[in-house]
């Protein structure tokens, strides 16, 4: 079971740095892009530690959505299912690690 909830969060990580890097080349504000590449980093260091990887992925996972919510109210295209499925996904990740 830890190696699927390690696997899921390396892609989700993945993904979510492939986003960033691709915003960085074009957005105007970097700052959500750094932000997200972060949160995938920690979330990708997360699956290296034992002993307190739930809280890397809480700092990750909230990193990540923090710069979604605050891409969506800046390019005015905002959408809350996306972003309420984000949260539930790095949720059930935290959950994982816990477990």
């Amino acid at each position: 079971m830890r190696y699927i909830i390690c696997g899921i969060t390396v892609l989700y990580a993945v993904l979510s740095m492939f986003a960033a890097i691709t915003q960085i080349k074009t957005a105007t504000h970097k700052d959500t892009s750094i932000l997200m590449l972060c949160g995938g980093l920690l979330l990708v260091i997360a699956t290296v530690f034992q002993n307190v990887d739930w809280i890397i992925v809480i700092i990750g996972g909230m990193l990540i959505c923090i710069a979604a919510f605050l891409n969506g109210k800046r390019s005015g295209n905002f959408h809350p299912s996306h972003h309420i499925i984000r949260f539930i996904i790095t949720l059930l990740l935290v959950i994982g690690f816990i477990l």
